[in-house]
């Protein structure tokens, strides 16, 4: 997933919340108090790793963490860095290392969980793996909060076997409390052609309808050369909470973005209780910061070598994943 948005900095040592539409801002915590928040939260994260760079856990470890929240990560595949570059080289796990490691969890005991975030898998019988993990640890806790991430592909093509279709639309998305998939992702997982609002909308209710109450599609409903735009919907308890969120176009497409996204959509939803528009707002503004400071970095970095491959600059952004600074640039409608 690809975000491509704009924003203006954080100051060190503020975060502001946007409120509403209008353009009164009021102050929340300030990073101290952020950073010395305790929780009693452990989230299992299963992603890929890149040595090099930012993709997968790489990008979803920090932002947990720096949130407050415990993370054990197991690593679906270890390479030496992304896709993005001429070479790939690396260790892929297959489904009887994943049990062996998940054994070795339930037989110390210690296989506790509050939440559990899933994204890149490249192995059918590793996603079944997955699945088995997810449904002992809802039997074990049936409160543990599920985000999963579906990584098919993007922009009409596939980046991982199609076989692994069948297992996120029939049995891994049903036990899901949020799916966040790109619009590709969702027509793949819907059999619609998701290129307008009505199919957007069509698509995410067939996923309420396998029992998802939140879903947010990421990217690649009816952008403009100006604006992009995501979808999110809530269904629980007969009610329906449905959004529209445009915001500006930044130029320029990183990886790991999805992952950072899928992260903070955990630490929003938890903070503010399930409140999906407070959540996109914050997760959007912190989103827009990073993506920002990575474009000029990446404008930098061209002018002196053209062949240079731009990584997230998330470590530098890390007081905007903590503590953004709501932008009145992002419009979210409820509809």
């Amino acid at each position: 997933m690809l975000f491509k948005a704009l924003c203006p900095k954080s100051p060190l040592g503020l975060c502001r919340r946007f409120m509403g539409m209008s353009n009164t801002f009021q102050p929340a915590m300030d990073a101290t108090t952020a950073l010395a928040r305790e929780r009693e939260s452990r989230v299992l994260s299963i992603q890929s790793h890149v040595v090099h760079g930012y993709a997968g856990n790489k990008c979803s470890v920090l932002p947990l963490q720096l949130h407050g929240f415990d993370v054990d990560f197991i690593n679906s595949v270890q390479f030496s860095n992304h896709a993005g570059y001429s070479t790939v080289l690396g260790q892929k796990l297959d489904d009887v290392d994943l049990a062996k490691l998940y054994e070795g969890l339930s037989t110390n005991r210690i296989n506790n969980y509050t939440h559990i975030l899933t994204g890149y898998c490249g192995n059918v019988k590793f996603l079944e793996k997955i699945t088995d993990i997810v449904k002992d640890l809802k039997s074990k806790n049936p409160d543990v909060f599920y985000v999963c991430d579906p990584v098919l592909g993007d922009n009409g093509r596939y980046y991982t076997p199609k076989e692994l279709l069948p297992v996120y639309r029939d049995v891994l998305i049903p036990l899901a409390d949020v799916v966040c998939p790109n619009a590709f992702e969702l027509g793949e997982l819907t059999g619609l052609e998701v290129t307008t609002e009505a199919a957007c909308l069509q698509g995410i209710d067939s996923l309420h309808a396998k029992g998802v109450k939140t879903v947010v599609v990421t990217s690649g409903v009816e952008g403009t050369q100006t604006h992009l735009r995501c979808y999110a919907s809530r269904a629980e308890e007969g009610e329906l909470d449905r959004y529209r969120i445009t915001f500006p176009r930044l130029h320029g497409q990183f990886v790991g973005t999805g992952d950072v996204f899928a992260a903070l959509l955990l630490v929003n939803l938890e903070d503010s209780m399930g409140d999906l528009e407070k959540s996109l707002r914050r997760v959007l503004s912190s989103m827009q910061a990073l993506i920002k400071r990575t474009s000029e970095h990446a404008k930098q970095q061209v002018e002196k070598n053209p062949n240079t491959m731009c990584e997230l600059r998330l470590i530098q952004s890390r007081l905007d994943l903590l503590c953004p600074i709501d932008c009145p640039q992002i419009m979210i409608e409820k509809l």
